[in-house]
């Protein structure tokens, strides 16, 4: 790890940075290399303020997430190549029911990394022999006088850099094994369009659809060699937390129903910061 004129740098992985690319990651606005003479005197809010996540009913998420991810959204695969995890967060397109209108992340509720590592990232440098530790500048996160400071008063990184970049290597390392996990499946032909009808009233219903599953007739008919190197590579439980997470629609439809409750009287329907 280093604090460079250029940017607080690591080993290499995920978009360009120093020009930002036009199809920008979800959320990111306006992202910055993390610079002293850029930012020497920035801060990130330390108050939480989730409001960035408030338009969006799907989160990305990595297979290292499953395991609790799977207690509290469904899980499923994007139907765009290359068909990564994400978690369901509401049941209508611009709407994450988790979000509260406190802007605090319901209470007892997993809260994905995606959205923990905001409003850092790691982008390519130009010459994508490096990764460049970027803050987003449009997230209204981070800002001159913020309450955790990027640089101290020598211009040296705080713990707040240090943190940031030890959160997004985790990331990052976790993005790729995640990938080989789904180029996995692709491979395989595990992966099968889906769709999801839900009752939210006595005569009224939702479809969800554009999104893909595994298929659980060809997981089990799987070759026993392809099966053993999956148990080697430590993914078989993964399978098994993405066909569990299917019971929790009706957790989503609970949190729609306690953020309905929230807009009708005011009342909090459960939030952690």
């Amino acid at each position: 790890m280093s604090d460079q004129q250029s940017g607080v740098t690591e080993a290499k992985t995920e978009a360009p940075a120093d020009k930002p690319a036009p199809n920008l990651p979800l959320f990111y606005k306006a992202p910055q290399p993390v610079n002293v003479n850029r930012h020497g005197k920035f801060g990130v809010q330390a108050e939480a303020d989730l409001s960035f996540a408030r338009g969006t009913n799907v989160l990305p998420v990595s297979i290292g997430e499953f395991a609790i991810a799977a207690k509290y959204f469904p899980l499923v695969f994007s139907a765009q190549a290359p068909h990564m995890p994400v978690a369901i967060c509401g049941l209508r397109q611009g709407e994450n029911v988790f979000v509260t209108d406190k802007n605090l992340w319901a209470q007892n509720v997993y809260v994905p990394a995606y959205v923990r590592r905001y409003p850092f990232v790691f982008m390519e440098s130009q010459d994508r022999e490096q990764m460049i530790l970027c803050v987003d500048e449009g997230s209204g996160l981070v800002a001159e006088g913020g309450d955790r400071a990027l640089f101290d008063a020598e211009g040296k990184q705080t713990e707040t850099i240090d943190r940031a970049v030890e959160f997004c290597r985790m990331y990052h390392q976790q993005h790729e094994q995640t990938r080989q996990f789904v180029e996995a499946m692709a491979e395989h032909d595990l992966l099968t369009d889906n769709t999801t009808e839900i009752k939210i009233g006595d005569d009224r219903k939702i479809e969800l659809k554009g999104y893909m599953i595994i298929d659980r007739k060809k997981l089990d008919a799987i070759d026993d060699k392809v099966f053993l190197d999956w148990r080697k590579r430590g993914w078989l439980p993964i399978f098994y937390y993405h066909l569990q997470s299917g019971s929790n629609w009706a957790n989503v439809l609970q949190q729609a129903a306690a953020r309905a409750q929230e807009k009708a009287t005011g009342a909090p329907g459960g939030e952690t910061a």
